[in-house]
């Protein structure tokens, strides 16, 4: 028969952690708190772009992740993990890209760059490790999880207020050590209407970002009626609201597949309500706020002749010169600079430019092993909350990958912070159900 998903792994909580009550979530869930409450614009300025505190902490993790690598006791820092070989393959192919452009080094503000490119990855490794190895079970990740949504209806409710206001609150805060970025505006505008960024950089990074919490938070929501809360449907509401206020296509379009990969798992009963909340929405937002849902309508419509897109994909011609010139390992993460260069709104084209062939594989590879490897989950998992937990965060990564089509979300740390952390979970998520179903 098989276990239930909260008795799995019951390995004591200090022998993974720093003491006897912190482990992986609890340093996780601080750096949820980091990355959504403070502004992305806020950083430690020596070590540039990735200095944000909670890629600072992200770093930290995969110092923590490598001691607890060393005890030959904690099996799971050890066994088979799909994501972690996606992960370390990855790494490798954006070493090698930085080994290239040191041997044929580029101008000085672009290997500078380079450096900042590797701090990213650790960052990016630390996080999707620790999550992928250090979370215990599915009570815990799913306390976790719940942090993530409350992060992100944070962020929701703080753009709300943005744009029915115009009062910027993201602006005011302020942290001792840490310097502004750039410019402190989470207000812009497009058509009649404002687009808000939350704490985030950019409003499209803003929606991307909250498109990618909805899978949890319609998780937490609708899964199982015994456990929903309040502020489990006051999350949801948050978030589905304040996503069309980015005016986003990246936005709009995460959240349709997000939506839909969360849904099509769900029972025929929970499919048909999701279905009829869908038109209810729509009238609302479109009686709260004339207007919105056809600008952004319209954006879809307009595809081909507006100039915001056609200038982006005018662009894409000028690309297979720098390709040609490193075409298996590019020219280095993050040396593509847009104000030397071209601005590319495509990270998968960016990461051809910047990893080469090989880069663009291995992005891609990682990204396919987190879905599969949450979808993998749920079809072994046994119990109804965890199977459907597992499809949330199928559905996030999908979301994620998506829009990776349309804007260049590694450039972005909220947006890259949350992905790689759904990456992890979904390898916890893969290792949990294995061992629940006696693997």
């Amino acid at each position: 028969m098989a276990l239930s998903a909260k008795h799995l792994e019951p390995t004591p909580l200090h022998s993974v952690g720093i003491g006897p009550t912190v482990d992986a979530t609890s340093i996780l869930s601080i750096h949820v708190f980091l990355l959504f409450c403070i502004p992305a614009s806020l950083i430690f300025a020596p070590l540039g772009a990735p200095g944000t505190p909670a890629g600072i902490l992200a770093v930290g993790c995969l110092a923590w992740w490598t001691v607890c690598s060393v005890g030959p006791e904690l099996t799971r820092f050890h066994g088979l993990q799909p994501i972690r070989g996606a992960m370390y393959v990855f790494a490798a192919v954006v070493l090698l890209s930085y080994v290239g452009a040191a041997v044929d080094p580029p101008a000085a503000v672009e290997l500078r760059a380079a450096d900042r490119g590797l701090i990213a990855l650790l960052a990016w490794c630390g996080v999707t490790l620790a999550a992928a190895d250090g979370l215990v079970n599915v009570d815990r990740l799913t306390k976790l999880m719940r942090a993530i949504v409350l992060g992100g209806a944070f962020v929701a409710g703080l753009g709300i207020i943005q744009f029915a206001t115009g009062f910027d609150i993201a602006s005011y805060i302020r942290v001792p050590g840490l310097t502004p970025n750039a410019e402190l505006a989470f207000i812009g505008s497009r058509s009649t209407f404002r687009r808000v960024a939350g704490t985030t950089n950019h409003p499209i990074e803003f929606g991307v970002v909250l498109a990618l919490v909805l899978p949890l938070a319609m998780h937490f929501a609708f899964a199982d009626a015994s456990r929903r809360k309040a502020r489990d449907v006051i999350a949801v509401a948050l978030i589905a609201t304040a996503i069309p206020m980015s005016v986003s296509r990246s936005a709009v379009l995460g959240l349709a597949v997000g939506w839909a990969v969360v849904v099509f798992a769900w029972p025929r009963r929970q499919q048909l309500t999701a279905l009829a909340l869908v038109p209810v929405f729509l009238v609302a937002m479109r009686l709260v706020v004339p207007g919105l849902l056809g600008t952004i309508r319209s954006l879809f419509v307009n595809l081909f002749t507006d100039p915001s897109v056609t200038g982006r994909t005018d662009d894409y011609a000028v690309l297979g010169d720098f390709v040609a010139h490193n075409p298996w390992f590019g020219r280095g993460l993050y040396t593509f600079l847009p104000d030397r260069y071209i601005t590319l709104d495509n990270q998968y084209l960016l990461q051809l430019v910047e990893t080469g062939v090989f880069g663009l594989a291995a992005l891609v590879g990682l990204l396919v092993t987190g879905v599969c490897c949450a979808r993998g989950a749920r079809r072994r998992f046994a119990d109804d909350w965890s199977r459907s937990l597992a499809q949330a965060v199928a559905a996030s990564i999908a979301a994620s990958m998506v829009t990776f089509v349309t804007f260049d979300a590694l450039a972005f740390p909220m947006a890259t912070g949350m992905t790689f952390l759904m990456l992890g979970i979904s390898g916890a998520l893969w290792r949990m159900a294995r061992s629940s179903a006696g693997w």
